[in-house]
């Protein structure tokens, strides 16, 4: 018989596993029912060559160093973003000889009886060799309320028609479906030939066959420009109960979707005889029915039962077994935990001043209507202010702040998408230096009066591209990717290592901008997954370590030489000192790399020298005694971010809105005070809604969706 080509779908987060899956190691990549990771077990169970061809995955380039880790000999497709089952399922059929007979497998599932598995594969062979799409459905022996189920119609062939798929249902209604014999959970195991599922798509879902097929390039990858425009759908909603050549195949294999701790305790206390399950340095005397495990603190328990508790370095989950599938609000409430630390007031307070009054008021005011440059601020009556001399860095700044506006919910009426077309307008014409790269300053006119090109300025050139990418427009991507490239054409030094401004710095080097590369690096292999990007993270933190940070003192140290010795002068931000710390969290967060120390070391650095009468200080050592707006706004990014009960949080917010925020122009802010914090400006300068966005915007409420 025709062997079985296994495509392998290496999708999904696995969030009811958290905090032992995580986005950048998801389920599939841990070894939860044995000593290989999940993805790798799915491959062991189909490497039968008298059974299966060679096997393709389907999975996100974010994921590619693993997946060529743990899948060595597999053909992998690379999706640029998540777009659900159907597109995957698409790709590996137009990748296929038509007449090919495909299985689709999750990697994230688990399957006891292989023997059984490659039964029923045989048996599934001669119903999806005349056509059907055949579905495996696992016949139930609990009422389980998170799968969903197949109800199929009486009949002698062992594929049975498939008279309706439903969706999760509650625990009464589960029993009905058990009592009738005809109902059977949804594993999302299906097989068919290549040309059957083509032409389903075809009939019923026939924009996502398209777009996957124009997304598809000659060498068996997909195109992100192109894929991103296909829409998202699972295969079950797209084709399954659609189409009226579909079976399901009654299984009995040991099947779990090891979807929640309640089903990796079963599979562990199964295996060893013994329900209480212990991994890691933990203890639970008088325990009878428990899942604990730690690969971070030793964690004992007392006095409780039929809990699950899982402890990695970053996070402790406590739940229930019976209530383990319903850890998705612990878990959304655990990523929005620094909102709890703002009184309820303040989120709607705040979050009203900036999307009903700030945003609003620069949408119409950030775009020079008659240059389309970027103006550089707002006189004190909250109007354009004249003739200030205009920098590179601001349309970039512009940019990243309305996309992050949109990718937030704000857009009313297209507001944040014109100011982001004027910025790309922008950049791709007048801000061009004419030697290549961005200029550094324009005049009051929108000319360019200094084309010099600046490492700093292009740095939020690539964080402005990343963050257009993130909502998906291709033309993010290719800012971003144009400029690092110029960033390492135009400033990396090869013989010191890291970047240096040659026409704005005069050779020497400055943190500054590195960090600022490293929160485009951080944002761009968020939404990307790149290699490159990666990379470029561990370089930053290394310079970082060896360079910038003063292990003495626990302070980030700003100028530099061309070969990184230290500039003699004792010149500290502490507004940059809680930037560092904030970003340095994002590179634990995203790639894995331990920050904690200098974190804990750079705050209370901070925290004792940065901080006087409560505000934190604009330099230190300088001589500026001075307060300014984004500062403030850092330390608060920084607390909200760390999640401290004992940060003053709810008292910050109320200084910064009565020193900063309540005395400013219309759509305004007083940006600087003096040491008597008495207000000491000329204008509103427009480089700081950036900090609006990234310091009070995720933290606040929304905006209504009608604004």
């Amino acid at each position: 018989m025709t062997k079985v080509t296994p495509v392998i779908l290496c999708g999904g987060g696995g969030t009811r596993l958290w905090p032992l899956s995580t986005p950048r190691t998801p389920k599939q990549f841990l070894p939860l029912t044995g000593p290989q990771s999940m993805v790798a077990e799915t491959l062991a169970r189909v490497s039968d060559d008298g059974l299966f061809g060679p096997a393709m995955a389907i999975g996100s380039s974010r994921h590619r160093d693993a997946l060529q880790q743990e899948l060595p000999s597999v053909r992998l497709v690379l999706e640029p973003m998540g777009r659900n089952s159907a597109p995957a399922i698409a790709a590996a059929t137009l990748l296929a000889d038509p007449d090919e007979i495909l299985l689709i497998l999750p990697a994230d599932h688990h399957i006891k009886d292989v023997d059984a598995f490659h039964r029923t594969i045989r048996n599934a062979q001669p119903a999806a060799c005349e056509g059907q799409i055949v579905t495996f459905g696992i016949k139930p022996d609990f009422p389980a309320t998170g799968y969903g189920y197949i109800e199929a119609l009486p009949a002698d062939s062992a594929a049975k028609p498939v008279a309706r798929f439903v969706e999760k249902p509650d625990v009464e209604t589960a029993r009905t479906y058990i009592e009738t014999g005809r109902f059977y959970w949804n594993a999302g195991i299906f097989m068919f030939t290549a040309r059957v599922m083509r032409d389903a798509l075809a009939a019923h879902a026939p924009d996502i066959l398209e777009s996957v097929q124009a997304a598809l390039t000659e060498e068996g990858q997909l195109d992100r420009t192109l894929f991103s425009q296909c829409r998202s759908e699972s295969i079950d909603y797209a084709v399954m109960e659609a189409a009226d050549n579909i079976s399901v195949l009654p299984a009995s294999m040991g099947w779990s979707d090891v979807g929640d701790f309640r089903a990796v305790h079963a599979l562990h206390a199964e295996a060893a005889h013994d329900p209480v399950v212990l991994r890691g340095a933990v203890v639970a005397p008088g325990a009878e029915r428990v899942f604990i495990q730690s690969s971070g603190p030793k964690v004992a328990v007392h006095g409780l039962d039929a809990i699950a508790v899982i402890a990695t370095r970053d996070a402790v989950l406590v739940s229930s077994l019976d209530g383990a599938a319903g850890i998705k609000p612990a878990v959304s409430g655990i990523q929005s935990l620094g909102q709890t630390l703002l009184r309820a007031d303040q989120r709607q307070s705040l979050g009203d001043w900036l999307w009903n009054t700030v945003m609003p008021g620069w949408a119409m005011r950030a775009v020079d209507p008659e240059t389309g440059g970027f103006i550089e601020g707002l006189d004190l009556q909250g109007e354009a202010a004249p003739g200030l001399p205009r920098r590179g860095r601001v349309a970039p700044r512009q940019l990243f702040s309305f996309a992050r506006a949109k990718h937030l919910g704000w857009n009313p009426d297209g507001a944040a998408d014109a100011v982001i077309e004027a910025a790309i307008r922008f950049l791709d014409g007048p801000a061009r230096a004419p030697q290549g790269g961005w200029a550094h300053g324009f005049d009051g006119q929108g000319a360019i009066n200094d084309p010099r090109r600046d490492f700093y300025d292009h740095a939020f050139v690539a964080l402005a591209g990343a963050e257009l990418a993130g909502l998906g427009d291709p033309r993010g991507q290719a800012l971003a990717e144009e400029a690092f490239a110029l960033i390492d054409e135009l400033f990396a030094d090869d013989i010191y290592g890291g970047w240096v401004d040659h026409e704005t710095g005069g050779g020497g080097k400055l943190s500054n901008p590195h960090m600022h590369l490293l929160e485009a690096s951080l944002r761009y292999y968020e939404v990307m997954g790149d290699t490159a990007s990666a990379e470029r993270i561990q370089t930053l933190a290394t310079l970082f370590e060896r360079f910038m940070f003063a292990p003495e003192t626990g302070a980030v140290l700003e100028r530099f030489g061309p070969d990184w010795t230290r500039i003699r002068d004792d010149r500290i931000e502490p507004g940059h000192c809680y930037e560092w710390i904030y970003l340095l969290s994002e590179t634990d967060r995203l790639v894995g790399r331990d920050c904690g120390s200098w974190l804990r070391r750079i705050h209370a650095f901070t925290e004792s020298h940065g901080i006087r009468d409560g505000m934190a200080l604009n330099v230190l050592g300088n001589g500026d005694a001075g307060y300014r707006l984004w500062p403030q706004l850092e330390r608060l990014r920084t607390y909200i971010t760390l999640g401290s009960p004992q940060a003053p949080v709810k008292a910050m917010i109320d200084e910064i809105h009565d020193r900063f925020l309540n005395k400013g122009p219309a759509h305004g802010w007083v940006d600087r005070l003096d040491q008597d914090f008495e207000p000491a400006v000329t204008h509103v300068p427009a480089s700081m809604i950036y900090h609006l966005m990234t310091g009070v915007a995720p933290f606040v409420s929304r905006p209504t969706p009608d604004r």
